[in-house]
């Protein structure tokens, strides 16, 4: 049965505010996503929204979503003024404990819905995945790696493609794991010469989530790495290793395996 122009506007509703509700807790993840690198004025906030995810927000909808997440203690507002002599004071926002909370568990779940949508969309198989291409100095590096963990009963993988919970499948450096031991997955990314942008750390973040990886790693033959790209590892439990070439990245990686990666 045809439901009447009235009943179809009532059914509707419950659909329009879900949608728009929906787009208020993407809005305040984004917030605090943008908090994560440093504290930010409203007006920060604001040029970074549109810069980066392309939203258009006004003000008058900014400030309502900052002060709903400053009441919840998801972030906080201190005013401050720029220079001493400044008559005017901005209101700088920076994240929580709870605020950081809350974002990871935000993130790994749009990024589990992201990568179900992808392979349900994409239908990707193993037959387009390429197994990565090294050269002789990455080669060293990973068997350095290989022959650590192999040590520590970690059984290791190389160059391979490891299928994650959606049945996407990833190539990698190197796939580590120790069977007799839950969630003891270890990823190892080989940076380059060009090093780690802030991509790049999304990706093995979601990498990490679609592997069940207790440990994710990256090897960089430089030392230098932006302090974004830094902040943001941190923030999703991604280790950096550098080093003037992929050796040396490794053997510092070796060096500081009973700081970071006991198990």
């Amino acid at each position: 049965m045809l439901a009447t122009k009235q009943q179809e506007t009532q059914l509707g509703r419950p659909l329009q505010a879900e949608s728009t509700n929906v787009a208020k807790q993407l809005v305040d993840v984004e917030i605090l996503y943008l908090l994560t690198f440093s504290a930010k004025s409203g007006y920060e906030l604001r040029k970074h929204l549109a810069s980066w995810f392309k939203i258009n927000i006004s003000y008058g909808t900014l400030y309502p979503h900052l002060h709903a997440l400053e009441k919840a203690g998801m972030v906080t507002g201190t005013w401050q003024q720029k220079f001493e002599e400044a008559p005017l004071k901005k209101r700088m926002y920076s994240l929580t404990p709870m605020g950081t909370a809350i974002l990871r568990g935000n993130i790994e779940s749009l990024s589990k819905i992201s990568l179900t949508m992808q392979f349900m969309i994409t239908h990707v198989s193993a037959s387009t995945q390429v197994i990565p291409t090294i050269s002789d100095e990455q080669r060293k590096a990973l068997d350095l790696v290989e022959g650590f963990l192999s040590h520590r009963g970690y059984v290791v993988r190389k160059l391979a493609i490891v299928k994650g919970f959606s049945s996407q499948e990833y190539p990698l450096d190197l796939f580590a794991v120790r069977p007799e031991f839950k969630s003891s997955n270890i990823i190892l990314r080989l940076a380059g010469r060009s090093g780690v942008s802030i991509d790049d750390i999304l990706k093995m973040y979601v990498i990490s989530f679609e592997l069940e990886a207790a440990r994710s790693l990256i090897l960089v033959p430089s030392s230098t790495v932006s302090e974004d790209a830094r902040k943001l590892a941190q923030f999703c439990h991604i280790s950096i290793y550098t080093g003037q070439d992929d050796e040396s990245a490794a053997a510092n990686l070796i060096s500081s395996y009973d700081a970071s990666l006991s198990s």
